[in-house]
């Protein structure tokens, strides 16, 4: 069974393409959300996270106000670091544990994570599918869908990782510039040839 983690900047269109790979019967491991799912569920979590934060990321509720700690951790990259040195080996025994659960018969699965790289996922798959479009694109996209304002959304392309690191870093690229139909027909090609790809360890 063959790892393939998905991976793009804020905007490329990463969610669009795990979309179509799902309808074609593929399982996929969105990272982003699983993290997300245990900042919920694991008391012991958040409390690390108020611990490092403080009640400011806190609402009415007691409960972690999103808003609020990716406005904190987007302007200071020490504290995101701080964020994902929490979150992360969490989502690390997710991903084992949900390996555990697979049936030899699915060729090829994803793995989703807009940090597949930053966070060192990377290592625990075979390749990696880097999402792209160009940067107009991806800003038009975020402001349109989460409702704020272009500035906002390039202090937070900043702190993503570049076009040419993911470049230089995957091993496959999809340009997701045009329309959805545009992006089902590269979808196939990459259907295609993930599942007659060979595991790199058995090529060594």
């Amino acid at each position: 069974m063959i790892f393939i983690g998905v991976t793009g900047g804020i905007g490329s269109g990463k969610s669009t393409v795990c979309s179509l790979f799902e309808k074609k019967g593929i399982l996929i491991f969105f990272a982003d959300i699983v993290a997300k799912e245990i900042i919920d569920s694991d008391s012991t979590v958040l409390q690390e996270i108020v611990q490092l934060f403080g009640n400011r990321v806190l609402d009415s509720s007691n409960k972690l106000d999103r808003k609020i700690l990716s406005e904190i951790v987007f302007n200071d990259e020490e504290l995101l670091v701080s964020l994902n040195e929490i979150v992360h080996p969490r989502v690390f025994e997710a991903f084992e544990q949900w390996k555990m659960s697979l049936s030899e018969s699915n060729v090829y699965v994803l793995v989703e994570s807009a940090l597949l790289f930053q966070s060192g996922m990377f290592e625990l798959v075979d390749y990696a599918l880097a999402v792209l479009a160009d940067e107009d694109i991806r800003i038009k996209r975020v402001a349109l869908r989460n409702s704020v304002s272009e500035e906002q959304v390039k202090i937070r392309m900043k702190r993503q990782i570049s076009t040419e690191e993911l470049l230089e870093l995957s091993d496959f690229q999809i340009q997701n510039n045009g329309t959805v139909n545009d992006l089902q027909t590269k979808i196939n090609f990459f259907h295609t040839l993930f599942s007659t790809l060979t595991s790199p360890k058995e090529l060594q």
